[in-house]
């Protein structure tokens, strides 16, 4: 099967935030993209970016081309739709993965299949349970809890092998960043079809097991504190860490732009 020619020219615009490639879209523009490539039985993938990604990408070269494999690259992150403005982008609002999660279960077609791969069993039975109370029509057709830690190549190819036999159209990944991403890009020649979106934390929200932050925090860019306030202990290092990368290199880009060399 030949995979999705995707057109960024005229119809699908594109920008770029510290080198990654990132889409100028909303909620129903990429929902109807993804719903065109289902159709089609061709393969495609989606990631939604926020700081932590691009910090990654900034400081991680391997997994700064692993990003440039994604066909589509959400604008989850506020940081991200005030970098895309800043050059000159219409972009309104950002694309907050966990929305477009929900978006897309109720807005695309009943016969599309879909497929969870990711978090724990009771986050999975909770999942399904909710998707079908926003489209009592969806079709499930596989939610997979795999191994934590490093699987071994006879785990990888089961649940492969497991994810092509479903024939899904949508197969959503909630591996948490960066590794759904690394492992989508690595696998991607192994499946036969389907578009595969990294989600993150969308199971366990859309789930309805953690809260979301409040509207106003989110459009002020402030999800990252209020997560901060909900797991201090395990977030606390990761926050520092990815949005001081990120804050730093976008200031010195914008410098350089600005001043050019000197």
């Amino acid at each position: 099967m030949s995979e999705a020619k995707l057109d960024f020219s005229t119809q699908h615009k594109a920008g770029a935030v510290l080198g990654m490639k990132i889409d100028v879209t909303d909620y129903s523009d990429a929902c109807e993209r993804i719903e065109a490539i289902a159709k089609s039985g061709a393969k495609a993938t989606v990631a939604a970016a926020n700081t932590h990604l691009v910090g990654e990408a900034v400081s991680n070269v391997e997994f700064a081309l692993v990003m440039k494999t994604f066909d589509i690259v959400l604008p989850d992150g506020m940081p991200l739709v005030w970098a895309l403005r800043l050059d000159g982008h219409d972009i309104k609002e950002r694309t907050y993965g966990p929305y477009f999660m929900e978006y897309v279960l109720v807005h695309s077609s009943p016969h599309l299949r879909h497929y969870f791969f990711g978090g724990t069993s009771e986050c999975l039975e909770k999942l399904q349970g909710e998707a079908r109370k926003l489209n009592p029509q969806i079709q499930i057709v596989g939610a997979v809890s795999p191994p934590f830690g490093v699987w071994d190549e006879a785990v990888e190819l089961r649940l492969i092998d497991d994810i092509n036999a479903a024939q899904a159209d949508f197969i959503w990944v909630a591996l948490g960043g960066v590794k759904q991403e690394t492992w989508i890009a690595k696998n991607r020649h192994r499946f036969t079809r389907g578009v595969f979106l990294a989600v993150g934390d969308a199971f366990i929200l859309v789930a309805g097991q953690r809260a979301y932050a409040p509207a106003w925090m989110q459009r002020l860019g402030l999800t990252w504190l209020f997560r901060l306030m909900q797991e201090p202990r395990r977030l606390l290092t990761r926050y520092l860490r990815y949005n001081t990368i990120f804050a730093v290199a976008f200031v010195k880009e914008r410098l350089r732009l600005a001043y050019g060399n000197n």
